[in-house]
């Protein structure tokens, strides 16, 4: 986690200096249109007693911003496999969701999002697999820097609160419900068209 923090702090620092030296060779930064996105972070499983895990996790995204404040976008984003020795699950899933920005500047844009995530997620419980589906809300903040023309880098917080119920799977049926709280911090680089 310290060496993804320190990452994350050096990548920052040569965004704002970068940042500085395009606003001083463009003349402006178109803030709408159709993107795309690719990124990679950090998984953080809290769950109940000892089922946490962190795993690295890859998402994709599309989307299209409207005007410099309000973006709809999508994507996938694959979780890994996270568990404990008795239930362990592999989860991946696609989002949907709304972006509100509020620029600081022309290149550097601060952001909460949030909306609806669809999971499938094969599960193995005491020795016994299956496979549930769900849906859960997702909610997030990040930051967005414009490096040059078109391109964005993207910092990220994510929190997605899966909870698997009872009557969605057989194997649990021992178990009221498990909730496990992921938690997403990515980095992630975006073209707009």
């Amino acid at each position: 986690m310290k060496k993804f923090t320190l990452t994350t702090l050096a990548a920052t620092s040569l965004l704002m200096t970068s940042g500085a030296s395009f606003a001083a060779t463009n003349d402006g930064v178109d803030h709408h249109g159709i993107y795309v996105g690719a990124g990679y972070g950090l998984v953080d499983v809290d769950g109940d007693e000892d089922f946490d895990r962190d795993d690295n996790a890859p998402n994709v995204y599309i989307g299209t911003q409207f005007n410099q404040y309000v973006s709809i976008e999508g994507g996938y984003i694959d979780f890994g496999e996270y568990g404990n020795d008795t239930f362990n699950t592999e989860v991946d899933g696609y989002t949907l969701g709304l972006k509100a920005g509020l620029p600081i500047n022309e290149y550097i844009t601060v952001y909460a999002k949030g909306g609806q995530l669809w999971w499938d997620a094969d599960i193995n419980a005491a020795g016994v697999n299956d496979s549930t589906d769900g849906d859960d809300l997702f909610y997030g903040v990040g930051a967005s820097f414009a490096v040059s023309e078109g391109w964005d880098v993207r910092l990220e917080y994510t929190r997605f609160d899966l909870e698997f119920e009872r009557d969605e799977i057989g194997i649990l049926s021992e178990i009221d419900s498990f909730d496990s709280d992921v938690d997403y911090a990515s980095v992630a680089v975006q073209y707009t068209f």
